[in-house]
């Protein structure tokens, strides 16, 4: 789907608002939502909620959440919301499948790095949408969305350029300032052919069984299709730099389709804390989601994270909770002449999206990723606060 910033090709499409659920009638959040075989399109939002633009109508339209049964319909008008249920998938328990469910699932991990890491010099090109917000003691203080031209490998987000971007923010007396958090989409690699004790294991590296316990929990199987969901942790004794998550791969093909992580943050970062604070607890959770490319690989189209940092200041608890959420909604060739900011470990953008003037129709226009309630509801607070571009 072709994403247009001119007011002429906007005032061409069609404008669809839906909403995803599956048979308990629950929101399905982060479900793709496009042509069928095309580009990503859309997402849904944490409420399951979506807006897509198209070019005609009727439209074919395909639902994907991994774990759930895909769906393709045809919309043919815009006057009523679209309403979509997706069921589930058939499970297949471990142990009616193989025999040693712990080899398997490192067999499996071993096959998925390898795939990877034979083509890591290759470099990608898409146009990505991100979102951030940040609530201090159960009230949002931040809200930047943005939307990047990047640069990317089956590895990490090399690099990427700022195009248009939001900032709104309220002053507070307390709290943590996570300033560079896009960071954490950025620099956490998908895997690594050169592991470090001195940095974050990825369960996705050669050697990894040294570091990392596997287990097969579940095969999905969706229409022909089998994925493997693995569980990975620490070993005894290895507490350090390791994270615990899942991983969910191809059973036949070995194509990774998603990785899920809780980072021991608490060992990756320091914090400069007034006289009298405490650190309470800290965590952080990542989200990343491959979508099928050519010769059964897979690219990059979303990274989700969380981090939520609790203190103990005079007595009682502060707590701060920010979520990044960065999605790509087209892919494309290598831009001529463009170029892109190297995105190392000081780079940092925020800054930039600061200087940026706020232009209220223009995001309101260009809704990639719809708005949940909650979100319609802080920008509608900091637009009548002026905190947007009020630097």
């Amino acid at each position: 789907m072709a994403f247009a910033v001119g007011a002429a090709a906007q005032a061409q499409q069609t404008v669809l608002k839906g909403k995803v659920v599956d048979d308990q009638n629950r929101p399905v959040p982060y479900a793709n939502v496009g042509p069928p075989g095309t580009e990503p399109g859309t997402a849904t939002n944490e409420a399951g909620e979506f807006t897509l633009r198209v070019n005609k109508l009727p439209q074919k339209l395909a639902f994907v959440c991994l774990g759930y049964v895909p769906v393709t319909l045809e919309v043919a008008s815009a006057a009523a919301p679209v309403r979509v249920t997706l069921r589930p998938s058939a499970v297949a328990l471990p142990e009616v499948r193989v025999r040693n469910p712990e080899q398997v699932a490192a067999a499996l991990v071993q096959r998925a790095y390898a795939k990877l890491a034979r083509h890591q010099r290759e470099e990608e090109f898409g146009k990505a949408f991100y979102r951030q917000k940040k609530q201090h003691n159960s009230q949002y203080t931040e809200f930047v969305d943005a939307f990047y031209n990047v640069r990317f490998s089956p590895r990490e987000v090399s690099g990427w350029q700022l195009e248009q971007a939001r900032y709104g923010a309220v002053q507070e007396d307390t709290g943590v300032d996570l300033s560079n958090f896009s960071a954490a989409v950025r620099l956490i690699p998908v895997f690594d052919s050169r592991p470090s004790r001195r940095k974050l294991s990825v369960p996705l590296s050669p050697g990894s069984t040294r570091q990392f316990t596997f287990r097969l929990r579940e095969v999905l199987e969706n229409k022909g299709q089998e994925t493997a969901v693995i569980e990975y942790g620490p070993r005894p004794n290895i507490d350090r730099f390791v994270p615990e998550g899942t991983l969910y791969i191809d059973y036949n093909t070995a194509t990774l389709r998603r990785v899920e992580a809780r980072i021991p943050i608490e060992h990756l970062m320091s914090m400069q804390l007034r006289e009298g604070t405490t650190v309470a607890s800290q965590t952080m959770r990542m989200v990343s989601d491959f979508s099928p490319y050519r010769d059964s690989l897979s690219r990059l189209q979303a990274v989700r994270a969380e981090q939520q940092i609790v203190l103990r200041y005079q007595g009682r608890p502060d707590t701060t909770t920010i979520e990044g959420n960065l999605f790509f909604y087209r892919y494309t060739a290598k831009p001529a002449g463009k170029g892109y900011k190297a995105t190392g470990a000081n780079y940092n953008d925020l800054k930039q999206v600061q200087k940026q003037r706020y232009d209220a129709a223009f995001w309101r226009d260009q809704e990639i990723l719809r708005a949940s309630p909650v979100e319609e509801k802080v920008i509608r607070d900091l637009e009548k606060q002026k905190a947007f571009g009020a630097f």
